[in-house]
């Protein structure tokens, strides 16, 4: 038990704290080595990863940057992006491009908010 709780901590620890400028890097970086030279059948190559990770501590003057952190956040990127197109493809919701957010009548909100509460 006292080793699942160490094991936890050091994951805990070894997490990044990302800022929007950060997600936004790494969003661009994800697109320059979306091809084919830079893609497996799962995903990136550890080439490909290797080159963002050194383009992260490069950007951001932050050499403790991993590839396990910036895999660790693209995932999250990823489960946020399909939670807002689940969103706006619902019947009535749609993307505020000037605000960038998910927008929607309160008539469309009110079931949603009442489920949630």
């Amino acid at each position: 038990m006292a080793s699942e709780g160490m094991a936890s901590e050091a994951r805990h620890e070894s997490r990044a704290k990302w800022t929007e400028i950060h997600k936004a890097h790494l969003v661009k970086l994800l697109g320059e080595y979306n091809t084919p030279v830079y893609r497996s059948q799962n995903g990136w190559t550890k080439e490909a990863w290797n080159k963002m990770v050194r383009e992260m501590i490069t950007k951001f003057s932050n050499p403790s940057i991993t590839a396990g952190q910036i895999k660790a956040l693209e995932q999250e990127l990823k489960k946020t992006y399909k939670l807002l197109k689940g969103f706006s493809e619902l019947s009535g919701f749609g993307w505020d491009y000037e605000r960038h957010i998910v927008s929607a009548p309160d008539d469309v909100w009110a079931p949603l908010l009442e489920v949630c509460t």
